[in-house]
């Protein structure tokens, strides 16, 4: 990941899907994850295929479908390998965007002195 993109993230919260276009246990997270990013607007979702982009699996070490990883100002939060029930995730989502808005808050009250 670039410095620009962690950078940017370092302010927000973001979920990364991890899949496999073959995968049935995939296909049901997708599923569950339905309509959850219209829930958290303020929340960066990504799905990246663990064959066809194989350097980003690497990159956050991951090598098992479905893995979805929590991120809150850059930092990983939350970590579920295999199915994650939709409760689950947005307790995870709920704490992610409670640390990310928390560190935009601070952030803006130092610029403003």
């Amino acid at each position: 990941m670039c410095k620009m993109n962690k950078a940017i993230l370092a302010t927000m919260a973001e979920v990364l899907l991890f899949t496999r276009e073959t995968c049935g246990a995939c296909a049901t997270q997708r599923e569950k994850n339905e309509g959850i990013e219209d829930a958290y607007p303020g929340v960066e979702f990504r799905e990246v295929d663990i064959r066809t982009d194989l350097e980003t699996a690497e990159e956050y070490g991951v090598g098992k479908a479905p893995t979805t990883l929590v991120y809150a100002n850059g930092d990983q939060t939350d970590e579920f390998v295999g199915i994650v029930g939709r409760d689950e995730l947005e307790a995870a989502l709920e704490r992610a965007t409670r640390q990310s808005t928390g560190l935009a808050q601070r952030l803006t009250n130092i610029v403003r002195g």
